[in-house]
C-alpha cells in the first residue's frame, strides 16, 4: 500500500497483520463488498472504512490478492 494514493481516500493505516482504508465520503464503498467477493475476497465495509484483517498464517499470494482487490476497487471506480 506505500505509494498508493487516491483523492477519495483520506487515510491509510496499517498495523500487523490489520489494514485500513478511510474514505471521506462512505458512498465510495457501497458495492465493495460484491466487487471483492467476485475476485475470491470476503471483505465488507464498516461506515467510512475499507478494512482487512488477516491471520498471520496467510501466505503472501493470498495477501496480495486481498491487497491488490482493494486497491483495484479505487482503480475502477
Amino acid at each position: 500500500m506505500v505509494g498508493f494514493t487516491d483523492p477519495r481516500i483520506r487515510e491509510i493505516r496499517i498495523m500487523g497483520g490489520c489494514v485500513c482504508i478511510e474514505v471521506y465520503d462512505p458512498a465510495v464503498l457501497e458495492g465493495y463488498a460484491a466487487f471483492a467477493r467476485q475476485r475470491g475476497v470476503f471483505s465488507r465495509p464498516f461506515l467510512s472504512y475499507l478494512y482487512a484483517m488477516v491471520p498471520y498464517v496467510i501466505s503472501e499470494e493470498e495477501l496480495v490478492q486481498v491487497l491488490d482487490t482493494m486497491k483495484a476497487w479505487f482503480r475502477q471506480n
